[in-house]
């Protein structure tokens, strides 16, 4: 829960409010858990579609060519989502580069996660 509520703090601006009275504070803080849970519900419908990810079995297994990418994040959803709207500035070119650097950063994260996991398979002596 300290988790979820932190992420909304960061992901929808939860508390990044100036706000005088109550009325403007609760209207403020439902449409950012209703920001939030839009993301929270996209993550999760990610996360089901996504295939199982690639793991280690032993800890002498070579890495295979292609570990997969984790599934799509809130905030990664939400990074998404603000390249998508439209802007004063800025160029097509940026979009691109932000979503390729998207895929590049997935694919990281599950080669690391498929390292760390081989990590752990290891006799504590060899560590």
């Amino acid at each position: 829960m300290e988790d979820d509520f932190q992420d909304a703090k960061q992901t929808v601006n939860l508390d990044g409010t100036q706000v005088r009275g109550y009325r403007a504070w609760r209207r403020h803080a439902t449409l950012a858990m209703a920001a939030y849970a839009l993301l929270a519900v996209a993550a999760a419908v990610a996360r089901l579609a996504h295939p199982a990810p690639v793991l280690p079995d032993d800890a002498d297994q070579h890495p295979p060519a292609d570990t997969g990418m984790v599934p799509l994040s809130v905030p990664e959803i939400q990074r998404l989502i603000t390249l998508a709207l439209p802007r004063q500035t800025g160029s097509g070119r940026d979009i691109e580069f932000q979503v390729r650097w998207s895929h590049w950063r997935r694919r990281h994260h599950a080669r690391a996660r498929w390292y760390h996991y081989r990590k752990r398979l290891m006799p504590v002596s060899e560590h």
